[in-house]
């Protein structure tokens, strides 16, 4: 709709490849199995992190203010007025106090397996040991300015469209 979105997932994953810091720090975490030349070896590294809370904990410390500021220096590169940063878990993490509102895109828990094993080619197995990590909408809603369901009965684009009227 020709608003800037940063996609934190993306930027995770490329400063897990770029970033020499994030890099050496996740060398140290997970071992030299945790790259193969440039290339970030993601099974590695989630089979450990997503089994071991604490693990997971210690990457997130690495990963979340790298894309922290990563964002704050893309948004100073912005021309408009509203931005969007999309994040799998920006309740879980507080992020979301940072922003002047949020949008929650929910989905039924089996659509949103389905389409995670399509995008990432993942098992069920992997999917649902990721969202066991993740707050249920349930305990997001309410700390959410604005829910969009995304489940197939209303138009996205529509709900969409009612959210930017209220940010004017």
């Amino acid at each position: 709709m020709g608003y800037p979105v940063f996609y934190s997932d993306q930027m995770a994953k490329e400063l897990m490849r770029t970033d020499h810091v994030v890099r050496h720090q996740i060398n140290e975490l997970f071992g030299e199995e945790a790259y193969y030349g440039d290339r970030v070896n993601t099974k590695h590294i989630s089979t450990l992190a997503f089994k071991d809370s604490v693990l997971l904990g210690k990457m997130n410390q690495i990963i979340h203010p790298a894309v922290r500021r990563s964002f704050d220096d893309w948004c100073e590169k912005q021309k408009k007025k509203i931005v969007f940063n999309e994040a799998a878990i920006l309740f879980e993490t507080g992020a979301y106090l940072k922003f002047d509102a949020s949008l929650l895109v929910t989905a039924p828990i089996e659509v949103r397996i389905s389409r995670a094993m399509s995008r990432d080619s993942s098992s069920r197995e992997e999917v649902t040991q990721r969202m066991s990590k993740q707050w249920p909408d349930e305990e997001k809603i309410p700390l959410a300015t604005y829910v969009l369901n995304n489940d197939y009965t209303t138009p996205v684009v529509k709900q969409l469209e009612d959210f930017l009227l209220t940010l004017d």
